[in-house]
């Protein structure tokens, strides 16, 4: 009875892997993933997909709804940036809206989780903006955040779990006791803004972002969720918060500053 009990397992997991593999719409013309990193990007479209669709629930999002490319070479990844009309400098990995593209150039000379985490936050981006769609864009500091909050998962044989991005924490408290921080200002910087400040400020917006997902995630997910969701409409995150986190918006920023800045 218990050889049998193992083998109907058995038999579910290869079900759910041939499952997961089905829906998954990768293109690798090199077959430059490894096994590893294949069961890996599957797990963080499953999680992802369904962290979304439970983020969304009016709106269910599949993994198959994601086009996947796995660019071979550095000049592929320039073609297919010109392609994409993406601009972005000293990129491995970006997210178009076009036809829902995540596109991600594998280097081999760089470390192999570098390589999951940007799939990671580039899957992040995808099914968020899958989700919301044109009809209105959230704020630069979450969809940011997010993206940075799930390039931290880690997903072994049993576990996923999040990893904590000790640099951005410690950037942060850095920014905290200099005073160099002013959360009312910047969760309304336009994107263009959130852009050009982190990549002239070793990474200013998305560490910041970046904690403030991870603030709301580790105090209490249903409310985080409720957050998030109410984002992605017509509302200044300081509406939002002073909506539905206890306190209001001021209260949220003493209790941001008071955990990161101890």
């Amino acid at each position: 009875m218990m050889k049998s009990k193992r083998y109907i397992v058995f038999i579910f997991s290869l079900f759910t892997v041939g499952l997961l593999a089905q829906e998954w719409n990768v293109i690798d013309t090199e077959n430059l993933l490894t096994k590893k990193e294949k069961i890996a990007i599957e797990r963080a479209l499953q999680y992802q997909s369904d962290f979304f669709n439970r983020l969304f629930s009016e709106k269910m999002v599949n993994s198959s709804d994601i086009k996947f490319v796995v660019a071979k070479n550095l000049a592929e990844y320039i073609h297919l940036q010109l392609k994409y009309e993406y601009s972005q400098i000293n990129s491995s990995g970006f997210f178009s809206s076009k036809d829902s593209t995540v596109v991600v150039f594998k280097d081999k000379n760089k470390n192999a989780n570098i390589f999951l985490r940007t799939c990671y936050h580039e899957l992040s981006h995808a099914f968020l903006y899958i989700h919301v769609g044109n009809n209105y864009i959230p704020p630069a500091w979450l969809i940011e955040g997010l993206a940075t909050y799930h390039e931290q998962m880690t997903y072994d044989k049993k576990n996923i779990t999040h990893r904590v991005n000790s640099y951005y924490v410690a950037r942060v408290k850095t920014l905290i006791d200099l005073k160099d921080i002013n959360l009312a200002e910047f969760v309304n910087w336009e994107y263009q803004k959130f852009s050009r400040e982190s990549f002239t400020q070793e990474g200013y917006g998305y560490a910041i972002g970046y904690c403030m997902v991870l603030f709301m995630m580790q105090q209490c997910e249903d409310k985080a969720f409720t957050v998030f969701r109410n984002l992605v409409n017509e509302y200044s995150t300081v509406e939002v918060f002073d909506k539905y986190y206890s306190g209001g918006f001021s209260q949220f920023e003493k209790d941001f500053i008071a955990h990161f800045g101890k």
